[in-house]
């Protein structure tokens, strides 16, 4: 009865240590869910999103780095991420997520690294070996980030793949194929993971592509929603292309970059590159809708619900390749919920240029507020494309907003 006793108790300590490690396995993956709160903060012991936070603020309120303690900094480790991403025709753009002393970072050959914080050791990693013969790569090989959620850490790729791995070991947890790089498609922008979805755009527009962004969910990949960049028959800014042509379905509108959220709002925004063909406006008479544009959607929908293009009918590759930025700012007294880029240059006054918007149904906030912004290093890009013969006055200058949200009108705001 004793031994009886003895392996009873065993058996009960082994179960309890089995309960209590599935409650803490359980524990972590809810945490590690990320709930919007989370994700919103302002970063403090962790990155957990490209942008920092769900307002792409790139922020941090810690001061232990500042004026009188950056001087002192000095290297403590450097790692070599097993030569990836090393040949001439990879470029390294990836910002870096921080999670409980993990960093997860992917190279231009969107191979994955989780790094120690602490010691800079590889701890595991994921390779992509993409094909060498991907021909439809833009602008050089390369990723702008990951993202992380439900234990899982999500990266897309150059040749369509959208990829989810075990945070833990970096082991694949599912991967679809997204969209076909032999229909012209990749994926540079790091994906959104938000509210149990993996949000991602696609770039291509110097493919003859139709630009989308696509949610899928987190947990085993199922597509849950399109939005086209490129409206079809029936939809708001059809009537912006040719009527006689099928020109939309390769107007590209690429999203270069990993979207903001409001989560009271429930919206997304993003920002569109150029309509397609680049230069070639002829066969695309008309506005070309939403290439060049900040557009904001639903989150659980795709649901559009407004734009601001900021080129109308682009002829020199205006892209929008910013993120959109999310803040609160006094104006005139009131408190306004506000969304901004940086869309394009004023080459004859050498600034940059942004569009202060609102961020519940689109619209100038302020006239004022849509301005030409920044001096220096700035006024010299904008200077050598103005020797590209790149928005000259009469051209360029004229930037226009429009709202469908409550009607296909067109509103002028003054730049300067």
């Amino acid at each position: 009865m004793r031994v009886g006793r003895i392996a009873i108790g065993v058996l009960g300590a082994a179960l309890a240590v089995l309960m209590l490690t599935a409650v803490a396995a359980d524990s972590q993956q809810r945490r590690a869910a990320f709930v919007s709160s989370e994700l919103a903060a302002l970063p403090k012991a962790n990155w957990l999103k490209n942008g920092g936070n769900l307002f792409n603020q790139n922020y941090s309120p810690l001061s232990q780095i500042n004026r009188e303690t950056v001087g002192s900094l000095k290297g403590v480790w450097r790692t070599h991420l097993n030569g990836s991403g090393m040949a001439a025709k990879y470029s390294g753009e990836a910002q870096p997520v921080v999670h409980e002393g993990t960093i997860y970072v992917v190279t231009g050959a969107d191979d994955v690294f989780a790094l120690s914080v602490k010691t800079g050791a590889i701890l595991w990693n994921y390779k992509a070996s993409l094909p060498e013969n991907i021909t439809t790569v833009c602008c050089g090989w390369t990723s702008r980030g990951v993202a992380i959620g439900d234990g899982r850490v999500y990266v897309g790729q150059l040749d369509g793949r959208l990829v989810a791995l075990d945070q833990r070991t970096g082991e694949p947890a599912w991967s679809i194929q997204a969209e076909r790089w032999q229909n012209g498609y990749t994926i540079t922008a790091a994906p959104l993971y938000y509210n149990g979805m993996v949000i991602v755009g696609f770039s291509g527009a110097e493919n003859g592509t139709r630009g989308r962004v696509k949610a899928y969910d987190a947990k085993d990949g199922h597509l849950i929603w399109t939005f086209y960049t490129i409206p079809g028959p029936g939809e708001i800014g059809h009537d912006t292309w040719p009527q006689n042509s099928e020109a939309w379905l390769h107007g590209g509108a690429s999203v270069w970059q990993t979207p903001a959220v409001d989560p009271e709002l429930g919206l997304i925004y993003f920002t569109t590159g150029n309509p397609g063909p680049d230069f070639n406006g002829r066969i695309r008479a008309g506005d070309n809708l939403f290439a060049t544009s900040m557009l904001a959607i639903e989150a659980a929908t795709g649901k559009y619900r407004w734009h601001f293009q900021q080129i109308h009918h682009d002829l020199w590759d205006y892209d929008g390749p910013s993120p959109v930025v999310l803040f609160d700012v006094m104006l005139n007294g009131r408190l306004r919920k506000a969304a901004e880029d940086v869309f394009g240059c004023e080459p004859d006054i050498g600034r940059e240029l942004a569009a202060l918007l609102r961020r519940r149904r689109g619209g100038v906030l302020d006239a004022a507020a849509t301005h030409a912004i920044g001096v220096g290093r700035s006024s010299q890009n904008c200077q050598r494309e103005r020797r590209c013969g790149w928005g000259r006055k009469g051209r360029n200058s004229d930037v226009h907003g429009s709202f469908p949200s409550d009607s296909l009108s067109r509103q002028s705001p003054q730049i300067g």
